[in-house]
């Protein structure tokens, strides 16, 4: 998101480039990236004499190509057989003690035989250049105090495993970006740009010293975790009433932290701390995932009035540990004057189906969840290898779907039997038929509402004519003989969404010949199709541009109707 704060000074000299002490061994013990080390493999000619070589009269040792394979984890170096692939080159068979074999080339994942190691195949000749790669790289993050405001600066580094050609590994952190916040307002300190090679294309390049950009996009990393935030560093800092410390420590296995996030939101408003501590907190950490905040009643100053409830109500919601997702569906009932329970709350988790949500105003919320739960529970599990139960499609969209034929077909909903029948799937499905009859119905008037439309375009001329289609069967029949689609354009013709006409020739007034699809806005021909959708003809052609110039020019006719062509 675009960021635009109180300006600090430079703070490009208040923020170390050199990582914290322990920050290496911390950030490899939380980071599973990083616990990937290197398999670098060579060729190498060993010499061996076979029984063949011993036999012969003038024994010579035999040259073998071997692939000498060293782990960076354990140090270990075995030498294993050579194999070659035309899309990967060179590699080697790997043999692991359980007797299992595998073909690895550059850039193949395993696990060392030696020591267990998660590894990356890697050949010796393609780290000349740079005299390592990277096993495993992550980010993190860390924070300290920049500066005599003491303001928070949180920092982050890319933590890379190198692995050189000599067979070692280390940990390197590079550092990135940082976050400066003073008690109203925020820099962005970059460690990186976006650089370009011809031979490498697009890559990321690390920077010498900091940079700090006067306009920056603040780049939404998650974290879980901060290195060396405490609460008394947060005490002394310059937002030392932010608990940055508790929106990082709650809910740790469930949601992602986004902590420059949080913080820039703390600056805009600092109540957000009523929510963290007194609200609902998996609500927040939410809106702060997806950044929607309009829902939140800043203006107030107490965490239910905050959120759109009651006391009574916001204590409901932290007992049960509603979400964004329960929330949104307590306060949209409560908007439209229903008040959901304990029980219908504890439902709707249940259905787990976000749709629920859009029930609401479109009937009773918690009778409907209610009874969509009963339908559900009438599913009979299947057999290991059967086809899903149709009772396994019951949800809150499948409700409203019936709903919305059940409004189609003319069914009064405002009757219990006829909103909730007893079983859902059958009342859905027996109302299929009665909707398509409906829309059929509908759809015969809107052709014939288009025919009157459409009329006026009717044109004679050279032998050929060219009127709109009449029905829904006038196109079945015309796709039929002509072997097109036209029938699938029904709708659109009779909802004014497009226009169909036939072009006939004037001996056959009756026998398919073209079929066009003029757009009336434009007045331009969008398709004009014959037998197996071949293209027009010459003649056709020239009837086409003579009717679409009649047409731009306002349909004239005579006195007795008739245009000039006649």
């Amino acid at each position: 998101m675009k960021t635009k704060r109180k300006e600090i000074p430079d703070c490009r000299g208040l923020v170390p480039r050199t990582p914290p002490e322990g920050l290496a061994a911390w950030a490899y013990v939380h980071c599973q990236g990083l616990k990937r080390s290197g398999m670098l493999y060579e060729v190498e000619w060993v010499s061996e004499m076979g029984l063949a070589e011993c036999l012969s009269p003038d024994p010579k040792p035999k040259r073998i190509k071997m692939v000498r394979v060293t782990c960076s984890a354990c140090g270990q170096s075995a030498l294993m057989p050579w194999a070659h692939d035309a899309a990967h080159g060179y590699g080697f068979i790997c043999n692991y003690e359980d007797g299992d074999a595998a073909f690895l080339f550059d850039g193949d994942e395993t696990h060392c035989p030696q020591c267990g190691t998660p590894v990356v195949a890697r050949r010796k000749s393609t780290l000349r250049r740079a005299g390592y790669f990277v096993s495993g790289q992550t980010s993190v993050m860390s924070a300290s105090l920049a500066g005599e405001e003491n303001m928070l600066a949180l920092t982050v580094w890319t933590a890379q495993n190198r692995v050189y050609k000599s067979g070692q590994e280390s940990l390197v952190l590079i550092p990135a970006e940082a976050y400066v916040f003073s008690r109203d307002g925020c820099v962005q300190l970059m460690g990186w740009c976006n650089s370009y090679s011809g031979s490498a294309g697009y890559f990321i390049s690390y920077l010498l010293e900091w940079r700090q950009p006067q306009k920056w996009t603040h780049h939404r990393l998650e974290y879980r975790t901060i290195f060396g935030l405490t609460e008394a560093l947060l005490a002394q800092s310059s937002l030392p009433h932010c608990k940055l410390d508790v929106y990082m420590d709650q809910f740790q296995s469930l949601c992602k932290k986004y902590p420059v996030s949080y913080l820039l939101l703390y600056q805009e408003h600092s109540n957000v701390e009523a929510l963290l501590l007194h609200g609902l907190p998996l609500v927040l950490h939410e809106l702060i995932e997806k950044e929607c905040f309009s829902e939140i009643h800043w203006e107030e100053t107490r965490p239910a009035a905050m959120l759109g409830l009651t006391r009574d109500e916001l204590r409901l919601g932290r007992k049960q540990g509603w979400g964004a997702f329960l929330w949104r569906l307590f306060t949209s009932a409560k908007a439209v004057g229903e008040l959901l329970t304990a029980d219908d709350i504890y439902s709707a988790f249940e259905l787990d189906d976000e749709n629920v949500l859009d029930l609401v105003g479109r009937g009773p919320v918690g009778k409907s969840i209610r009874y969509l739960r009963r339908q559900m529970e009438m599913c009979v599990p299947e057999a290991e290898g059967q086809d899903p139960q149709l009772y396994d499609i019951v949800d809150a969209a499948y409700l409203l779907d019936y709903w919305r034929m059940a409004e189609i077909a003319g069914r009064n909903l405002n009757d219990t039997q006829v909103r909730f029948p007893d079983d859902l799937v059958l009342a859905h499905d027996t109302m299929i038929p009665l909707v398509k009859a409906c829309e059929d119905k509908q759809l015969d008037v809107n052709f014939r509402v288009r025919r009157k439309q459409l009329r006026k375009y009717s044109f004679q001329a050279d032998g050929l004519l060219i009127r709109p289609a009449r029905s829904r069967k006038e196109l079945a029949d015309e796709g039929n003989a002509l072997h097109h689609c036209v029938v699938a354009y029904a709708a659109r013709h009779a909802n004014r969404k497009t226009a169909i006409f036939f072009i006939r020739r004037a001996s056959a007034p009756t026998k398919p010949y073209f079929t066009l699809e003029l757009n009336e806005s434009r007045l331009t021909v969008r398709q004009n199709r014959g037998f197996r959708n071949c293209d027009r003809t010459e003649e056709v052609r020239v009837f086409e541009n003579k009717w679409l110039e009649w047409v731009r020019a306002g349909c004239r006719q005579d006195e007795k109707g008739r245009h000039p062509a006649e």
